[in-house]
């Protein structure tokens, strides 16, 4: 299945949002509670709550974000 070249930046932002928290509450939860009986369940409870989050969030701040990165960047 292709997805429509009109929807790469907000599927390239929904995979990064996916990928990023999904690491990061990883390594939060376990650093926190250990790899104890209902790890799963605890990271997977914090990764949802990060997503829901962090992916309007990203939407919000992303027009924000490239145009401070334009202005830091010289024309040729």
């Amino acid at each position: 299945m292709k997805i429509d070249k009109k929807h790469e930046a907000k599927l390239t932002m929904l995979l990064m949002v996916l990928v990023m928290t999904f690491v990061v509450t990883f390594v939060g939860t376990a650093k926190n509670i250990g790899f104890v009986p209902g790890f799963i369940k605890q990271w997977l409870m914090a990764w949802l709550f990060a997503f829901i989050i962090a992916l309007p969030t990203l939407m919000i701040l992303m027009p924000i974000i490239k145009k401070i990165v334009q202005k830091l960047i010289k024309n040729e």
